[in-house]
């Protein structure tokens, strides 16, 4: 491993690191905005000059394109040095139109830091800045400002490079240069969001976001997306506190968090559009009984007198509980406590197909919509004899021969032939655990409103047997909670012995005897933390 020194601070770096990445793990931030660690190197932003001493010879270079060597000597904060960078900046700033009070970039734009720490000089300019177009769709979710644009190039080398099709180019010279789309081409590949992250000065613009919140004013929490079965590490980003615009929304962006071993720096945009269900008017609030709302005790009590009724008579098999791989590993280790291990179902599911038919590609996605299903047959979850799937069990349904169905997390819409009406008349009892108020929720028996992800704690298994913990971001609506604390309430009404004070007490119990789970650290940081995105690099 080379060994150098870096503003008189040695440090050793893996061969093959550039100096950026060599300071940054001093805690010394090289300026930059055209280098990231994902994308190659163009060396055409000119800010990340520094002095380097080697082999006795001293120079001026870019610390994006030199690797690090063994005896290297990088000075970044010499006299030279920040004039250069300062000279950059004001070049860059030129043209650049000063909106900064209505740009959605703004208390995250690279320019602006930097020419806080860096620049703090009086415009020199005496004529009219160069203008170029303003905001006009690149894609279906996407906006552009053409006069922000320093031409860093980092979306154009992103859309070649990781999609692998070329949607935006520059194109022109000199001042004429301009960022467009491709010749006959628009910027609409399933991953096209992550321009937004790269764009280190607010040229490029999410139209989801667009004008909804001031950065500053958001929180955010480290989570796990659910949409599919990778898990791609996230941040979700929210405001409780200011209610001034769309009332009631919570949630205001979901930001891709680094994890290098399962999405690196970028998220699909199935995942980050995929929010809004968290605020759906829709969201189901209060448990039912019978179409009215109720308490949850009262609610539970009838659950608890419908289970009953079927077990004294020694039926047991003519219940069934079908649960989706929606729901964490938690939430299925105390279902699987409570219906299997202890009130003895027969018959219990997981395999739901999905409304949703998923493609994988050669970035992220893969070809399964539930984010857990790994984790479900880590831990089990299935009948210990007599294996039904959901498919066998519905059948059993329309056959009579099961008459009390539970259903968790699904509106079983996905499975192919259903006819909920038909399947409502042949039961004695439904009872629905959901987030929303679906169709098979407004048929229930008795319906229980659970919380979502962003409102609750837990852990999900990728597709690679990777167990991720998610933190809660928001509380819940109305009167839901997490699937797990209501099966353990419903434990407790049938008197069983065990009991879970909280989320991380469950992942102790389900973890004990699976060394997989030993590579989980519970306590690692986590928490709320100001909403500023902390992985753009």
């Amino acid at each position: 491993m080379p060994e150098l020194i870096i503003n008189d601070q040695t440090v050793q770096v893996p061969e093959g690191t550039n100096l950026i990445q060599a300071a940054r793990k001093l805690g010394i931030d090289i300026p930059h905005f055209c280098y990231h660690p994902g994308l190659s190197i163009a060396g055409s932003c000119r800010m990340c000059q520094v002095e380097i001493e080697q082999n006795g010879r001293s120079r001026i270079d870019l610390a994006c394109s030199n690797p690090a060597t063994d005896g290297m000597i990088v000075r970044t904060d010499t006299p030279q040095v920040k004039k250069i960078v300062k000279t950059v900046l004001e070049l860059l700033l030129m043209n650049h139109p000063t909106d900064c009070p209505i740009c959605d970039d703004a208390g995250e734009c690279k320019l602006q830091n930097y020419y806080m720490r860096h620049g703090l000089y009086d415009n020199r300019l005496n004529v009219e800045k160069w203008h170029k177009a303003k905001v006009y769709p690149v894609g279906p979710t996407i906006s552009l400002d053409d006069e922000r644009c320093i031409l860093c190039g980092r979306c154009v080398r992103f859309c070649g490079e990781i999609w692998g099709e070329r949607q935006l180019g520059i194109f022109g010279h000199g001042s004429n240069e301009v960022l467009s789309n491709f010749p006959g081409r628009e910027l609409d590949n399933p991953y096209a969001g992550n321009v937004v992250d790269l764009c280190p000065v607010g040229a490029l613009t999410d139209k989801d976001f667009r004008f909804k919140r001031r950065v500053w004013y958001l929180k955010s929490v480290k989570s796990v997306c659910n949409l599919c079965s990778r898990g791609c590490n996230i941040y979700l980003h929210f405001d409780v506190d200011h209610d001034y615009k769309d009332p009631g929304k919570r949630i205001f962006r979901v930001k891709p968090r680094y994890n290098g071993g399962v999405n690196r720096w970028w998220i699909c945009d199935r995942g980050r559009y995929g929010y809004s269900f968290i605020d759906d008017a829709n969201r189901a609030l209060t448990p039912m009984v019978a179409g009215k709302e109720a308490e949850w005790d009262q609610a539970l009590a009838r659950v608890e007198d419908l289970i009953k009724s079927f077990s004294k008579k020694g039926n047991t098999g003519t219940m069934a509980f079908l649960i989706a791989p929606t729901a964490t590993n938690e939430d299925a280790f105390i279902a699987m406590k409570l219906f299997r291990d202890f009130l003895k179902f027969d018959n219990l599911g997981y395999d739901i197909p999905s409304t949703e038919t998923l493609q994988a590609d050669h970035v992220l996605m893969t070809d399964d919509p539930y984010p857990n299903r790994k984790g479900f047959q880590d831990l089990g979850v299935g009948s210990v004899s007599n294996r039904m799937e959901a498919a066998e069990i519905i059948a059993a349904v329309n056959d009579g021969r099961i008459k009390g169905l539970i259903v968790a997390g699904s509106d079983l819409e996905g499975m192919s032939g259903i006819n909920l009406d038909s399947i409502i008349t042949k039961l004695d009892w439904l009872i629905v655990a959901s987030h929303d108020q679906n169709l098979l929720w407004k048929k229930a028996t008795v319906a229980l409103p659970m919380a979502v992800h962003a409102e609750r704690t837990g852990t999900f298994t990728n597709f690679k047997g990777e167990v991720q913990k998610f933190e809660k971001a928001v509380e819940s609506p109305g009167m839901a909670l997490p699937q797990w604390k209501i099966w353990q309430r419903l434990a407790k009404r049938f008197n069983a012995r065990w009991s879970f004070d909280d989320t991380e007490s469950v992942f102790r119990a389900l973890a004990e005897g699976k060394p997989e789970y030993d590579t989980l650290n519970w306590n690692a940081t986590f928490g709320v933390t100001p909403g500023l995105y902390p992985d753009s690099w």
